[in-house]
């Protein structure tokens, strides 16, 4: 398993070095030169998310107008430019940032620069792509009562998450969504693209000396200043259970604890204490509540990093009789299971192993470089990653669960 770890991250390095530049407009470029079979990927993050939404879903439509034309490309050309050299390009939004991606060839970049400066500063955001994708989004909101996982979800950031940004998912609401018209959108976009809110990542087989004049030229288009994120911490002071009831023959329980925060050596630690716990065949609660009692179809753990009201999330799909068992069982594991020496080592091991694997293609390794930039651990975490989860001991692992974990909310999806 090392062996196989080190190849892993002889190969995502490269010996590659990244370079820093940031423009007088306060925008952040990270390049990473490659050397292989010319391909270039890049993603531009726009530090905003669901932050300051006055209307639930506003971000998330706004991203997905971004590709379907602008002044000067309709969405087919928009569309042909990446896909002409065997690449594409994407919009979406998160809690705390939207993002950009893009694939191309070297020689298609400085014609797919040309379109993103068009998508960044002249998009149309047409009165029928917005219904359409208004229609389309109302869709996908109802759909999500159908299906017990994400009827749980939507429960669980309502309660662990409330009078936060994070109450809601990107997707947004019915209400937010039906009330919003073309002018809401130009307003987000031009309150959210702002330089200091922009960090781009670019990696791929170029020299930095010959690309940075195109990208100094796209992305000095981008306004001066920046859209402030007041993000609101939202304290996890008791625990707490709610129930949701839905026809269906499976139960669904899903449960978020109290967690360090993303910034500090706690970060790395509790990420290897994630992976433990339920990560995997080989994680604490796949063998004890699917392997040994039965209760699962299926069950994990995650630790999503966000700006502030970190939580660990863990999930149980089981049938509605055992649902109660499933509960108390997992709860009890999540929060007092012991923790062998053994199963630290084997769960950074699964943490380093997933981050080099999630890295093998350039665009991942483009998103991961802005990412930790773009979320205040600085893109320098991206090369430092893996040491700093090996360096992780049993002993801070250990700590870790004795000082957070304590307190849960629940939410049981159930017939």
């Amino acid at each position: 398993m090392r062996l196989i770890i080190l190849l892993l991250l002889f190969l995502s390095l490269g010996g590659a070095k990244v370079r820093e530049h940031t423009l007088e407009n306060g925008v952040k470029l990270i390049l990473k030169e490659t050397k292989g079979r010319g391909i270039v990927s890049g993603v531009i993050f726009v530090r905003s998310g669901t932050h300051g939404e006055e209307k639930r879903g506003l971000t998330n439509l706004t991203a997905n107008l971004l590709t379907k034309g602008t002044k000067s490309y309709d969405s087919y050309r928009i569309a042909s430019t990446f896909e002409d050299y065997g690449g594409s390009i994407y919009s979406s939004v998160s809690d705390d940032y939207l993002e950009i991606g893009f694939s191309t060839k070297v020689e298609g970049l400085r014609e797919a620069l040309v379109v993103i400066k068009s998508v960044l500063t002249e998009p149309l955001f047409a009165p029928e792509d917005l219904e359409r994708e208004r229609k389309n989004l109302l869709q996908a909101v109802r759909s999500r009562r159908e299906r017990g996982q994400e009827l749980a979800t939507d429960a669980l950031r309502r309660l662990t998450y409330r009078g936060s940004n994070y109450e809601v998912l990107p997707i947004g609401t019915e209400e937010g969504l039906k009330s919003i018209d073309r002018q809401d959108v130009i307003k987000r976009w031009e309150r959210i693209l702002r330089g200091e809110n922009v960090v781009v990542s670019l990696v791929g087989d170029f020299r930095t000396e010959e690309v940075l004049p195109s990208l100094r030229e796209v992305f000095l288009s981008v306004p001066a200043g920046r859209y402030e994120l007041r993000p609101k911490e939202v304290k996890m002071e008791q625990s707490r259970l709610e129930r949701v009831k839905r026809p269906g023959s499976q139960a669904t329980v899903l449960c978020a604890f109290d967690a360090p925060p993303v910034h500090g050596e706690e970060f790395f630690a509790f990420k290897v204490l994630d992976a433990l716990l339920g990560d995997g065949m080989t994680s604490r609660l796949f063998k004890e509540l699917r392997e040994k009692k039965g209760y699962a179809y299926a069950v994990y753990s995650t630790y999503p990093t966000r700006l502030t009201s970190p939580r660990l999330i863990a999930y149980i799909g089981t049938s509605p009789e055992k649902r109660e068992e499933a509960l108390r069982d997992m709860v009890e594991l999540v929060k007092s299971a012991p923790v062998e020496p053994e199963e630290v080592e084997l769960a950074k091991n699964k943490v380093v192993g997933d981050f080099l694997l999630a890295r093998q293609t350039r665009l991942r390794q483009a998103w991961y470089l802005g990412f930790f930039e773009v979320m205040g651990l600085g893109w320098r975490t991206d090369q430092e990653y893996a040491d700093r989860v090996r360096a992780v001991s049993y002993q801070q692992v250990r700590s870790l669960r004795e000082k957070y974990l304590k307190i849960h909310h629940c939410v049981v999806v159930e017939p």
